[in-house]
């Protein structure tokens, strides 16, 4: 079922569901640092029974709130000892752990890829929806749309710098991509889009020659080490690259996936461009 298809099922499901029902908040974990991000953001403390393993790690964007719970590795044993009702994770979840825990009776939401601003505030209407948490489901819109609305308002450049963003693997991101929603909310324009790519991919190096952006943007360069996929991190055209432009490297745990907190994201680029744009 597509990404819209889903929202507007969950919503016309949340509509129609009786009073009494909502007042139960469903005790709830989640499996991976997507949903972690999801769950701790939106649910009510008392009714997180445990967050995903990777939520030990101290690299974690909500490490220090996320040891205050137990961790799972998803199996449908433990999640039963913690009376999990619902569990959130990523929409690649594989169908048969999905199925799995439905036969545990327990809900599994998976949740999607939104890839700009309206579908990010309808999937976190819809996931606090599920977790009986409404309310806070709308103050994270509203928090996500006044940051974005202070982003507009402080934008003073007539043609905004072109930013190339890059992963540790060269790949990149188009429009119709939350990267590029977090671009141009910083007040930038996206390269790969202006080359017409249209979602996620590559461009090639040569391009970037006769594109001639004017600085580099960073996702997912933390984890380092001399890993296949950190090759491209490596590359001497790359390493050019970064010796002549300047280049804003945006730590993972602000863009691990796309939701009201991706705001923060463009928060952290644009408030790097004053002080790069005065050193061209």
């Amino acid at each position: 079922m597509g990404g819209n298809a889903w929202l507007t099922r969950l919503m016309a499901l949340t509509l129609v569901l009786p009073p009494a029902l909502t007042l139960a908040l469903p005790r709830a974990a989640s499996l991976t640092p997507c949903a972690d991000q999801y769950l701790l953001g939106l649910a009510d403390p008392a009714q997180i029974v445990a967050v995903s393993a990777e939520a030990a790690d101290p690299r974690h964007s909500l490490f220090a709130t996320a040891a205050r719970y137990p961790t799972t590795r998803g199996g449908g044993e433990e999640l039963v000892t913690l009376r999990a009702e619902v569990v959130l994770t990523d929409r690649w979840m594989p169908l048969r752990t999905t199925e799995r825990l439905g036969r545990f009776g327990i809900r599994v939401i998976q949740i999607p890829l939104p890839e700009n601003w309206d579908d990010i505030a309808a999937t976190t209407r819809a996931i606090a929806a599920e977790l009986g948490r409404p309310e806070q489901g709308e103050a994270r819109v509203a928090e996500m749309r006044a940051r974005l609305e202070r982003l507009a308002a402080r934008r003073h450049a007539a043609r905004p710098p072109l930013a190339a963003y890059f992963l540790p693997d060269g790949g990149s991101a188009g429009g119709d991509t939350f990267i590029d929603a977090v671009l141009q909310a910083a007040g930038t324009r996206n390269l790969a889009a202006e080359l017409g790519l249209n979602g996620w991919g590559t461009f090639k190096l040569e391009q970037l020659a006769l594109a001639a952006p004017e600085l580099i943007v960073m996702g997912f360069f933390d984890q380092g080490g001399d890993t296949l996929r950190m090759a491209f991190a490596r590359h001497p055209v790359f390493r050019r690259l970064l010796e002549r432009l300047p280049a804003i490297a945006v730590p993972d745990r602000y863009w691990l996936c796309s939701g009201w907190f991706l705001a923060e994201a463009a928060e952290y680029i644009a408030e790097r461009l004053p002080a790069m744009a005065g050193g061209r």
